[in-house]
C-alpha cells in the first residue's frame, strides 16, 4: 500500500510538473460543480465494484482541485459507497459468504458479535488498518453481523477523517516537496500504532 502511494504521487508529480495537465486543470477549475460530482461518483462505484479505482480518481484530483475540494468529494464518496456496502451485506451477505466459504465459515461470521461499547472504535480501527479493497470487505462484514448503522457510520467518518485527513495533506505536501522526511515519519508511525491495536475487539 505504501509503495502505490508513492508511486502515484510521484506519477502525478512528474505530470504536473511537467504541464501536461494544465489544459485538464483549467477545465476542471471552470467547472468545478461537474467535476466534483463525477470524482464523488467515481469515488462511491470504486467502493462497490473494486476494481474501478475511484479512490485513485479523488486523490489524483488534489494536482487539479486541491486537496480540499479533493478530500471533500472522497469524504462524501466514502460515507455512500460504505452505507451501500453495508446493506448489500445485510441482504445477500451469508449467502456470499456460504456459497463461497461453506456452511461453518458463515455460520461462525454469523454469531460474530463485537465488544459492547467498541463498536465504532472498532470500524474506525479495522478500516483504518484495512486500506484498499479490504476497506470495501469491512463496510459488508459489518452489514452481514447486523452492527447498528448509526455506530457504522460514525466508525466509518471517524476512519476517513483520520487516515484520509492526513494522507490528503501528506500527498499535497509531497507534490509540493514540503516536509518529505516528516512526512515519510508519520507514515511509519501510524502502521506501529495500528499494529498494537490488533486484536481487541471481538469476542
Amino acid at each position: 500500500m505504501v509503495g502505490v502511494y508513492f508511486i502515484f504521487v510521484l506519477g502525478g508529480y512528474l505530470l504536473y510538473s511537467s504541464g501536461a495537465l494544465n489544459g485538464f486543470i483549467i477545465w476542471a477549475k471552470q467547472n468545478l460543480a461537474v467535476y466534483f460530482i463525477f470524482i464523488v461518483a467515481a469515488k462511491i462505484m470504486g467502493l462497490i465494484f473494486p476494481p474501478i479505482p475511484g479512490g485513485l480518481i479523488t486523490w489524483g484530483s488534489i494536482v487539479v482541485i486541491g486537496w480540499q475540494a479533493a478530500f471533500a468529494a472522497d469524504f462524501i464518496g466514502a460515507m455512500i459507497g460504505a452505507t451501500a456496502n453495508y446493506y448489500m451485506g445485510r441482504k445477500w451477505g451469508i449467502t456470499i459468504v456460504k456459497k463461497i466459504f461453506g456452511d461453518t465459515i458463515s455460520n461462525k461470521i454469523s454469531k460474530l458479535k463485537v465488544r459492547k461499547g467498541r463498536e465504532i472504535e472498532s470500524v474506525a480501527v479495522f478500516k483504518i488498518a484495512g486500506g484498499g479493497t479490504i476497506v470495501e470487505a469491512i463496510s459488508f462484514f459489518a452489514g452481514i453481523i447486523n452492527l447498528n448503522l448509526k455506530q457504522f457510520l460514525a466508525g466509518s467518518a471517524i476512519a476517513s477523517l483520520v487516515i484520509g485527513l492526513p494522507t490528503y495533506i501528506l500527498t499535497d505536501n509531497l507534490l509540493s516537496s514540503r516536509n518529505i522526511a516528516l512526512n515519510l515519519a508519520a507514515i511509519v508511525a501510524g502502521f506501529l500504532v495500528l499494529y498494537k491495536l490488533k486484536g481487541r475487539y471481538f469476542e
